[in-house]
């Protein structure tokens, strides 16, 4: 579900996965243009409601202009502030005949935000209104060089997510937002956000990028995009570092409490930690800020050459080892692996890397337990030769057309020798001992295998070399009448077989 794509608008053309820096029209710390020439930002969001306020109607008054910049931009509508305040000043029309005027690429209508504290009642509210708001707005925006952007609204409530997300997929919007995610993030709710953003993602068009409201901080950042989220906005940059914190890829440090700057930006190789606590606020403001967007453009960075490479996953699992949280997300994706393995690419440039437990559940290894299932059968063969794999003992085959040969192949399980080419069941590495979730889901598979398939053979021959305990036996049971044990090195040749 991760991908990297390229949006074209009026101002240019920006890549995705990236992240919109939140800019406030009326204080801007750190300029557009600069941005860009520093840290690669391609596309930036700002406040309509805010701009509106400030800087009123005109003929001169667009959001280029008022920003100094000539790249993408994106504008909110004023849903924060309602989150925030309760309301905005400015009806739902005006603020699309608002953003018409001032010409961003991308505006978003004025949704109602749910918010995690909400009733059932309250959030089913939201969406109708939401949706309201959005047919409305078909009827009313005029200025063909915007595109727009519909919110999905409905909190915690799954369901609500769905049927928000099924409807406003129906209608004619370019881009698509997941609202109420803030608080959630600052409570560290992760896994709430995966139940929140799959059941968007899985209502929503699959063509159509969608923006994760408020997740910016890099450590979020790979599971959002495996998730498939594309834009990404934060003030987070700005308003940690107004409160003096320091972000890193696997969380926030305080920069009272660091003796030295863990990081190899510009802003932490030209400085160091008791320099930068010494800086006049605002210059430290600035300072902290800068290094908090470099950290975040280089996570993107990682996040779009592992998609490349289709190391993703792996990278994704390193990431969610940083928090307790984040983990506990993570093993919450893995519920979701069904949905994600219809969009995973059958093949990648790099090799299946065992990286912990939750390898095991990762979509290479339910498409192969899939298709062995519903297309696969046996040769008719009267018998069986289980052969665990591991490490460089791939070559001990079996070269006997009457012997049948399954290896076990941790962790997709059973692999007969016919398909055992097909990527990744060979082109994968793992460690030499075995955990636990190894050998169960081995195990599993091997029991599944014979109990469809045992019937078939006449004689069945497991070469356990004891790393499975009593596993492997366990799992022939359904086989047990004809079943005999070797030692697996006795497979140099057939003739030692039929000895």
């Amino acid at each position: 579900m991760g991908k990297i794509g390229k949006i074209t608008t009026p101002h240019g053309r920006f890549e995705t996965p990236t992240l919109m820096p939140v800019i406030d029209p009326t204080d801007i710390i750190l300029k557009p243009k600069d941005m860009r020439r520093e840290f690669g930002s391609e596309l930036v969001i700002t406040n309509a409601y805010l701009t509106m306020l400030h800087f009123g109607h005109g003929e001169g008054v667009k959001i280029h202009k008022i920003l100094d910049y000539d790249g993408p931009i994106m504008t909110d509508s004023g849903g924060y502030q309602i989150l925030m305040y309760g309301k905005v000043d400015v009806t739902p029309d005006e603020i699309i005949h608002y953003e018409d005027e001032i010409e961003p690429d991308i505006a978003t209508i004025l949704d109602i935000p749910t918010g995690v504290s909400a009733t059932r009642e309250y959030a089913r509210e939201t969406v109708k209104v939401t949706l309201e708001r959005a047919k409305q707005a078909l009827q009313i925006r005029s200025n063909p060089k915007v595109m727009w952007c519909g919110p999905i609204q409905g909190g915690v409530f799954t369901d609500l997510v769905e049927e928000s997300a099924k409807e406003m997929g129906k209608l004619d919007y370019q881009f698509h937002a997941i609202g109420s995610p803030v608080e959630l993030l600052n409570g560290y709710r992760y896994s709430e956000i995966v139940e929140l953003v799959m059941a968007a993602k899985r209502n929503l068009p699959m063509n159509r990028p969608v923006h994760l409201f408020g997740a910016g901080h890099p450590m979020m950042l790979s599971m959002s995009v495996a998730m498939g989220c594309d834009l990404f906005d934060s003030a987070a940059y700005i308003l940690f570092a107004r409160d003096g914190r320091y972000m890193t890829s696997e969380g926030t440090l305080h920069l009272e409490e660091l003796s030295y700057l863990p990081c190899e930006c510009p802003v932490c190789t030209n400085t160091t930690a008791e320099e930068l606590k010494r800086e006049p606020e605002r210059e430290k403001i600035k300072l902290l800020a800068r290094h908090n967007l470099h950290v975040t453009f280089g996570e993107l960075r990682r996040i779009r050459q592992a998609i490349l490479e289709g190391r993703l996953w792996e990278h994704v699992q390193m990431r969610c080892r940083s928090h307790p949280s984040l983990l506990e997300a993570f093993r919450k994706l893995m519920v979701h692996a069904g949905t994600i393995e219809k969009l995973d690419p059958v093949t990648k440039k790099s090799a299946f890397y065992y990286s912990g437990e939750e390898s095991a559940q990762r979509p290479e290894v339910l498409r192969h337990r899939l298709r062995l299932e519903k297309r696969y059968s046996p040769p008719n063969l009267e018998t069986l030769a289980i052969i665990p794999i591991f490490e460089n003992n791939h070559q001990k085959n079996l070269d006997d057309e009457r012997v049948h040969v399954i290896k076990l192949i941790p962790p997709f399980g059973v692999v007969p020798e016919e398909i055992d080419e097909v990527y990744p069941l060979t082109q994968n590495q793992g460690p030499k001992e075995l955990d636990a979730e190894q050998i169960r889901s081995v195990s599993e598979s091997l029991a599944k295998y014979l109990k469809t398939h045992g019937k078939s053979y006449k004689r069945v021959i497991l070469f356990d070399e004891g790393r499975w305990g009593d596993k492997l036996k366990k799992a022939c049971d359904s086989v047990s009448e004809k079943l005999e044990i070797a030692k697996p090195w006795f497979l140099s040749t057939t003739e030692k077989l039929n000895t």
